[in-house]
């Protein structure tokens, strides 16, 4: 793709983002959007906006345009998220909304829904990346660390002997007759053939014309055959039903791959051009400006103590405080807000107040008694708009600086030094200026010391110095600051530096690497009849299309800058929640990637033996210490319905060294801590969460903000699972595999045992043979019977438990879900 291709699709995303804005605040406030299937077509506007976005910031070459498209499309993934958190509030607090309905309104695909992960929260870090990934590496090496790998293939038990030899009995009588069947065949055709022949006499069936005929016909039919297939193969390729064949050295996309990489490696050479001219540029700025700079703010501080000084004992005023803003505060004085005009007091509401002084304050705690009460009008919660004002300003940028610039002459897409100079004129002035604050503070205090002088000598006396002052103000901040540092929690390593911690944490594998994953490698499709289902009051369980859109919002797109994560709405804790081999370790991982976060492993089996005791609490400092400085960072934290679990009995069932709830109290603690800007992600994961009950039950289920249900392959997901799965491993189904077959016969296998299946089948020696003899769905079947699908009462104890989730429960009459537990003094009153 050319330069003008991404310019072409930036402009059309800006001025997509000027309608999306006029439209959410239109002139007639009667217009704007309410109720959720209005904020929901918003809502995938946006996101067609952030695709556009995404791509352009990926493929752009032009240092200075990115820079402006980065500030858009964050932007816009703030935006995203602060409707979506609406959108979950008009919809009863459950987070799956059913758009299927409002698609086929706008004439759109599913795949409309599908949320990339940003490349560039990986890309702009990559050097950081690299050089803690080797790090760690190299760690994992020096204290022999078990890296996490695939599970297993775990197959049923063998049959005992008796039965064993009884199969095999039967098999083989079953293949002794069906060989016995074939020979008999054989047999009957030959003394059919030769009674045929002494019919005629001993002479041979066919004359040579007879025969050369029927070779002839049986040629002709072959070539014919071969020619209305190949006609009916292009046809389903033109019609789209058929992927066509394309030569790999001529296939238009491979080559379209290439020049996106071509595009990466220009794209990093401007980039560093641009680096570089950002040092040279601010110095020859400074060296051309700079004076003009200082002696326009030297002149307007000099006009500020003129003007301020004091006319009747000629003292100078003090000098703001660099906290306070220093010189900014008299080169941009803040504007006075006039008073507004008060009527005047009466005198007889002065007597009446003087005489019942008591009456108003027992009045105010009552509503609607007092004849001039007012009733009280409560403010209607709205969604969250601090996004907004981001997106304008950015799409007032690329208006003022990009919309009618001519760049002909700008083919390689190189730095522009005027708009590099613009850019570092605030940067070079406001150096200037903390330059000479410094200089006008001694300047000021020197003046004063003048006027003290000159005071005590008129008086006789000796004038005070500055510096004494100066001394018991730094004293008196310092014991300030140190009021405040001793209310702070203790450090249990402040003596320690962060990579003997992250060390320490390796070599007990608490920190670990973790394989490649994406979030589009979990498989699924999407729920065409959720909608439909609600409207019959059915609440539809979460297609996997929904959730890889969830894990995407929640865990994925507020993680991308410390700003953004402090503005956006942000989520300190999930639940992933599903039957065995569902894919939830498969998007922990995913999540961890894709924001190229630190893997923290806190499962009760993983940490069972390390730091016992109350050396617990340092194992929990210490990783949320390690959590948030090298952030982002993802906490994972398997079997988590264990943690909660109080009953001694039900631990011991458990096993292990120590009780698997010994982190709660301290995890409690830290997550409390957490606040915005922090970038700290827990991940629980667990297939059994109704083993937690009573008071167990609510404080897991309250510990999670956000529950993920990972749902079992429905006949859409089954349609992209299979195969998927098999070119994951290497092999290509075929045009003639049955596969709506397989997909109903696979009912209630989870999603890991169907990619057990694929990779127990695939062989490296089966996969050199599929170009020959192609995959058949008997054969996909001889290796899915040794599994065994999900039963279903595991599957009633789940659906049993996610009735219990907040979104589920009966609400009340303000619209609040009940609560789980009823409150016993609540009870007793």
């Amino acid at each position: 793709m050319a330069n003008v291709t991404f310019d072409i699709q930036w402009r059309e995303a800006m001025m997509e983002l000027l309608d999306q804005l006029e439209a959410e605040n239109p002139e007639d406030p009667t217009l704007a959007p309410r109720d959720l299937a209005e904020f929901s077509c918003i809502y995938i506007k946006y996101l067609q906006i952030f695709k556009k976005l995404e791509e352009c910031y990926d493929q752009m070459v032009h240092p200075q345009k990115r820079l402006d498209i980065k500030k858009a499309l964050e932007g816009t993934i703030g935006r995203i998220l602060e409707i979506k958190s609406w959108m979950v509030k008009l919809n009863g607090l459950n987070d799956c909304v059913q758009l299927d309905d409002i698609l086929v309104d706008l004439k759109l695909a599913p795949d409309v829904l599908e949320i990339p992960t940003p490349r560039y929260y990986v890309e702009n870090r990559s050097k950081e990346l690299d050089d803690r990934g080797k790090f760690l590496d190299a760690l994992v090496e020096k204290y022999n660390v078990k890296r996490p790998r695939e599970d297993p293939i775990k197959l049923p038990p063998p049959l005992p002997e008796e039965e064993a030899i009884r199969v095999i009995q039967v098999n083989e009588r079953g293949r002794q007759g069906r060989e016995r069947a074939r020979i008999m065949r054989e047999i009957r055709r030959q003394q059919a053939f030769e009674e045929k022949i002494a019919r005629m006499g001993g002479r041979s069936a066919l004359s040579q014309e007879e025969a050369a005929t029927r070779m002839q016909a049986a040629a002709r039919g072959f070539i014919s055959r071969t020619r209305t297939k190949q006609i009916t193969e292009a046809e389903l390729v033109f019609i789209g039903m058929k992927p066509p064949q394309r030569d790999p050295a001529h296939d238009p996309q491979i080559k379209e791959q290439r020049n996106l990489q071509r595009r990466k490696l220009v794209q990093a050479e401007n980039q560093a051009e641009y680096d570089k001219a950002l040092i040279t540029l601010k110095t020859k700025v400074r060296e051309m400006e700079g004076q003009d700079m200082r002696e326009t703010i030297q002149d307007r501080v000099n006009t500020w103590f003129v003007e301020n000084r004091n006319p009747d004992n000629g003292e100078y005023p003090d000098f703001p405080d660099e906290d306070e803003g220093g010189s900014k505060i008299i080169l941009n004085p803040v504007p006075k807000e006039e008073p507004l005009d008060e009527p005047a007091p009466d005198p007889k509401a002065k007597k009446d107040a003087k005489k019942d002084p008591k009456k108003d304050d027992k009045g105010k705690g009552k509503k609607g008694k007092g004849k001039d009460d007012a009733p009280v009008e409560e403010k209607k919660e709205e969604c969250p708009d601090y996004f907004v004002k981001l997106i304008e300003g950015s799409v007032q940028d690329y208006v003022n600086v990009w919309q009618d610039r001519d760049e002909s002459t700008n083919f390689f897409q190189k730095y522009d030094a005027e708009l590099v100079k613009d850019s570092l004129r605030g940067v070079v002035f406001e150096e200037v200026r903390v330059d000479v604050d410094e200089e006008m503070r001694v300047l000021l205090q020197n003046l004063k010391d003048m006027v003290a002088a000159e005071k005590a000598a008129k008086s006789g006396k000796k004038g005070k110095k500055g510096k004494k002052n100066k001394g018991k103000k730094a004293k008196g901040k310092k014991k300030k600051d140190k009021g405040k540092k001793g209310k702070g929690k203790k450090d249990l390593t402040a003596d320690r530096s962060m990579e003997s911690l992250y060390a320490e944490l390796v070599s007990n594998n608490i920190i670990q690497p973790i394989p490649k994953a994406k979030v589009q490698d979990y498989l699924g499709g999407f729920n065409y009849l959720g909608a439909t289902l609600e409207k019959a009051s059915i609440i539809p369980d979460p297609s996997m299309a929904q959730v890889r859109q969830l894990v995407s919002e929640y865990g994925i797109l507020p993680m991308a800058s410390r700003e953004l994560h402090e503005k956006v709405p942000w989520v300190k804790t999930m639940l992933f929640y599903g039957l065995p081999k569902s894919g939830k370790t498969l998007l922990s991982y995913a999540v961890a990637n894709g924001i190229g976060a630190n893997f923290f492993n806190l499962s009760p089996r993983n940490t069972d033996g390390k730091y016992p005791g109350k050396a617990v609490q340092l194992m929990i400092h210490m990783v949320f210490k390690v959590a948030k400085t090298m952030a982002p960072s993802v906490i994972y934290i398997d079997e988590v319905e264990k943690v909660f679990i109080s009953d001694k009995k039900k631990m011991k069932e458990f096993g292990g060294m120590e009780p698997f709830s010994r982190i709660k109290k301290e995890l409690l603690k830290e997550i409390k801590q957490l606040g915005p800007g922090d970038r700290v992600l827990i991940v629980g994961n667990t297939q059994q969460p109704y083993l937690c009950v009573k008071k167990d039950e609510k404080a897991f289920m309250d510990f999670f903000q956000k529950h993920i249900l990972f749902p079992l392959p429905d006949y859409a997901s089954m349609r992209l699972l299979w195969p998927g799965l098999v070119e994951k491993h290497g092999g290509k189904l075929t045009y003639e595999f049955d596969l709506s077959t397989l997909a109903h016969i696979a009912d209630s296998y989870s999603a890991g045992t169907l990619n057990q299946v694929v990779r127990l089948m695939l062989s490296d020696r089966r996969v050199e043979k599929l170009d020959r003899k192609p995959l058949t769905v008997k054969e996909v079947l001889n290796f899915l019977c040794k599994f065994e699908p999900v039963h279903k009462d595991t599957d009633q104890a789940l659906r049993d438990w996610t009735n219990k989730l907040p979104y589920r429960r009966p609400k009340n009459p303000d619209g609040t879900p009940m609560p789980l537990v009823p409150d016993k003094k609540k009870k007793k009153k």
